[in-house]
């Protein structure tokens, strides 16, 4: 008998069809014939089998209000979810900065793709932390099944209380030092987890003449990080990963990135760089990240013991972010270059990103776990602003008293 193929032709607002087919064109005798349909106008993910031969499946993708990279990723997910084992997920997520962003969007992809998710956030729900992004938006995770509780790392056990069912994964999205995820993976392994995923930090890397920063560049053998990823190495799991994320945006993130330009773009004030501007970072949508970690999640063997640089395949000079940003806000922006040091401020301070060349490749995701990105960042950053625009924040009072010094340094006129 001809073995069967699958041919699929996947479009967004289109349906799409998935037929098993034979190697000649022609359907299979008592074959599989999986039908597949997306909508692109779709919030949530619902799935309805049926039969055709020996087996078959049909999927509906729906929902409403979805930004284009949503629609992306819920299209790839829902064809995933199709087809492979499904976990039980335990997200340990930090309860503020970047990273929390993280787990939010990944619990949501790895439900999309079929599998079952518990966040425990670090603290109390009643904190006032919880009323920022993402975590004012936990019932988005409540209404598509996952469930959320608070507690404290160092002891899981307590803070899980009834939920009592083992857990296939543990990801731990908090911890940044030994003694802080050491508690967290042995509870893992007591228990009886199979993986563990952890997040670390591109910022471990050495300095170097070499970009962008590759798996297996030198690293800063004391940093918290890089002992965490030495001690799951050694636990005994079936499999282990970490990953190394850089600079975020995206829907949900509760830590300046774009905004810090949008601040001044949209008050026509002048964006203040340190010199000479061309510097090369790498800006990551969230969604690319989550996506890394859910094929993690369904490639332990591929995954396991391996180090993955968690960002987009894209770097940006720094003026050419301001460019991006300004064009989003549909304005023109005007860079003004500066030396810190003769300016009289702390680059750390008064811009928010290294005032260097600081980018990694995630090489070893394209190669290991079949990762691609499916973001763009000059669009990304149009959704952004209106975002940034929806929340009122172009008219709040901002006071920019270290870019009135920067520009008095340079002999600029302070924008009013």
């Amino acid at each position: 008998m001809a073995m069967a193929q699958s041919i699929a032709s996947l479009s967004l607002g289109a349906t799409a069809q998935l037929q098993g087919t034979s190697a000649s064109g022609s359907a299979a005798s008592g074959s599989a014939r999986p039908s597949l349909s997306l909508r692109s106008n779709a919030t949530g993910f619902s799935s309805q089998a049926h039969f055709t031969g020996s087996f078959g499946l049909s999927w509906s993708v729906q929902g409403n209000g979805l930004s284009r990279s949503e629609r992306r990723h819920g299209a790839v997910l829902a064809v995933r979810a199709a087809a492979g084992e499904k976990k039980n997920v335990l997200i340990v997520n930090t309860n503020s900065g970047g990273h929390a962003v993280i787990g939010f969007w990944t619990a949501k992809d790895l439900v999309a793709a079929g599998h079952s998710v518990t966040i425990l956030t670090v603290g109390e729900e009643s904190s006032d932390k919880m009323k920022k992004q993402p975590f004012s938006r936990f019932n988005e995770l409540r209404e598509i099944g996952v469930q959320t509780v608070w507690g404290e790392p160092s002891d899981l056990g307590a803070a899980l209380g009834n939920i009592q069912a083992p857990f296939d994964v543990v990801l731990d999205n908090n911890g940044k030092t030994l003694d802080v995820v050491q508690p967290v993976a042995d509870w893992a392994k007591a228990n009886g987890a199979k993986q563990i995923l952890f997040i670390s930090s591109a910022g471990i890397y050495k300095s170097s003449f070499e970009q962008p920063h590759v798996e297996g560049d030198a690293v800063k053998e004391d940093a918290g990080h890089k002992l965490v990823e030495n001690y799951l190495a050694d636990l005994g799991l079936e499999s282990w990963a970490s990953f190394r994320p850089q600079y975020m945006t995206g829907d949900g993130n509760n830590k300046d990135c774009e905004e810090w330009f949008f601040d001044r773009i949209s008050r026509d004030r002048p964006v203040c760089i340190p010199a000479p501007g061309i510097q090369v970072t790498n800006i990551s949508h969230v969604r690319d990240l989550s996506s890394m970690l859910t094929l993690a999640v369904e490639k332990p063997e591929a995954a396991n013991g391996s180090i993955f640089n968690c960002c987009s395949d894209r770097g940006t000079t720094f003026d050419g972010l301001v460019k991006m940003c300004a064009k989003a806000a549909g304005k023109e922006a005007k860079i003004v270059h500066y030396d810190p040091k003769a300016a009289g401020v702390d680059a750390k301070k008064a811009f928010p990103f290294r005032n260097m060349h600081f980018y990694a490749e995630p090489r070893a995701a394209k190669t290991k776990l079949g990762w691609e990105s499916k973001t763009n960042l000059a669009e990304d950053l149009k959704e952004r602003y209106q975002e940034y625009v929806k929340i009122g924040r172009d008219k709040k009072d901002i006071k920019f008293e270290l870019d009135d010094k920067i520009l008095e340094a340079v002999s600029e006129p302070v924008a009013a």
